[in-house]
This record gives C-alpha cells, sequence and structure tokens, in this order.
C-alpha cells in the first residue's frame, strides 16, 4: 500500500513539474514569434474611387519590404488584380475591386 502511495504521489510530482516545463516554454516562443513578426505600419496617403475600384496609395514605415495579400471591404474579402509588394519608405498602389455605391460608407481592411 505504501509503494502504491508512493507511485501516486511521484507521478503526480511528474506530471506537475512536466506541466510547469511546458508551460513556460510555451509562454516564452510566443513572445519570441511576437518580436519575430511584428505588426507593420502602413499610412494612408491617398485614396480614390469610383463605382467598381477603390485606389488606395499606402506609405511603408517597416524595416522589411511589406507583401500585401489580402483586403476585406466591409468584412467581405476583396479581390486583388495583382499582388503588391511596398519597399520601406516607399508609396504602393493598392486597388480594391468591388461594387461601390455612392453615399455609403465603407470600412477596408489590409492584410
Amino acid at each position: 500500500m505504501k509503494l502504491a502511495v508512493a507511485a501516486l504521489l511521484l507521478t503526480f510530482v511528474t506530471a506537475v513539474t512536466a506541466g510547469f516545463v511546458v508551460y513556460h516554454f510555451m509562454a516564452n516562443l510566443s513572445e519570441k514569434m511576437k518580436s519575430a513578426f511584428p505588426a507593420q505600419t502602413l499610412e494612408l496617403v491617398s485614396k480614390s474611387i469610383n463605382n467598381t475600384c477603390l485606389t488606395v496609395y499606402v506609405r511603408s514605415f517597416a524595416s522589411v519590404n511589406v507583401k500585401v495579400v489580402e483586403a476585406y471591404v466591409n468584412g467581405e474579402p476583396c479581390n486583388l488584380k495583382e499582388s503588391v509588394v511596398i519597399s520601406s519608405g516607399e508609396v504602393g498602389i493598392i486597388h480594391l475591386h468591388y461594387e461601390y455605391r455612392k453615399g455609403e460608407t465603407y470600412t477596408v481592411r489590409i492584410v
């Protein structure tokens, strides 16, 4: 009986220690990933719109090239005709094709 209790306590201590080690490893890994892939800053320079296309001019303040891979208008995926890569300090042109209506407000998110 004493041996079974000792084995159970040893198993419990081992599981708690392993959980502690895994928790700290994952916490450190997630912090490293945040610094490895930081959010990059874009500035809206200007925009123009017609019935089918919103043209957005953005400047990149990132230390690396920024590639625009997706865009959303009012939460819906928007059709990007070409991929856009913006160098540091440069202005990039993004064409967002969508059905726009005069007098409506649109929320645009660029990823």
